[in-house]
């Protein structure tokens, strides 16, 4: 009941849309809902209110993430701190390949790697005196774009908001730092370019345009919750990486 209720949610079944699209049709897209951003806004409230009028899960939710041991070539693990040149957003990687399902005490982990379903793909937490949490969304292949992965990690973030999601964070992976009233930074984490032609760059730069403006709205929306704090975007070297990300835009 719970995965129907998620796979049918207003704002992934955009993102899952957009995520099929070329770069030129994303870029189209993302340029459109620029000049209307209440498409998107409509879109989160009517997923919260999904989530609302499902109710409470009918079968017990377990949190599944991948194993405590990295697996051969893993970019992010438990335990790994991770350092970004040029923000002040470097992190310890709590656990990767987190999702919520029914079932058991014992689910079977999400394949290693690359997480399945509509994981996060790495929980951690900010190197500074104030921890901040943290909810990772990375590229899978070198032509992922920012555009989908932002839209991704707002119906993540939404989904959280589902019964006991939050507690369950918080007991298993944040260990009681998330407190009564959480709130996450949301790290969009891509593949560097090669190509300084790249039709991803100019949707990097769109995508901050369009964070920038769902933030400030949200802000203002009193039905949204007040889980969101930044959204941050960074860049990877994915065929030479040694823990080290670059910053690029923060909103």
């Amino acid at each position: 009941m719970a995965a129907n209720t998620m796979s049918a949610m207003a704002l992934r079944e955009l993102e899952i849309r957009s995520r099929a699209l070329p770069l030129a049709a994303q870029m189209n897209e993302c340029v459109d809902l620029l000049q209307s951003p209440e498409l998107v806004v409509d879109e989160l409230l009517r997923s919260i209110e999904q989530i609302r009028s499902a109710g409470p899960d009918r079968d017990r939710v377990v949190l599944a993430r991948d194993p405590v041991e990295p697996t051969e070539g893993a970019f992010f693990y438990p335990s790994r701190e991770l350092f970004v040149r040029g923000d002040r957003c470097s992190f310890t990687c709590l656990a990767t390949g987190v999702a919520f399902r029914p079932g058991g005490p014992n689910p079977p982990p999400a394949t290693p790697g690359r997480t399945a379903g509509h994981a996060i793909d790495y929980a951690a937490v900010t190197c500074e005196a104030r921890p901040v949490p943290v909810l990772g969304f990375t590229a899978a292949r070198d032509t992922d774009s920012a555009y989908p992965i932002l839209l991704r990690s707002l119906a993540s973030l939404i989904e959280l908001t589902r019964p006991r999601r939050f507690d369950l964070l918080d007991r298993e992976i944040y260990r009681g730092l998330l407190g009564p009233a959480p709130a996450f930074e949301l790290a969009l984490v891509l593949w560097d370019e090669d190509d300084p032609q790249d039709p991803r760059r100019p949707l990097c730069e769109l995508s901050r345009d369009l964070a920038e403006v769902l933030k400030k709205t949200l802000q203002a929306e009193p039905r949204f919750p007040p889980v969101l704090l930044d959204f941050v975007c960074l860049r990877m070297n994915a065929k030479r990486f040694d823990g080290r990300l670059r910053f690029v835009w923060r909103v």
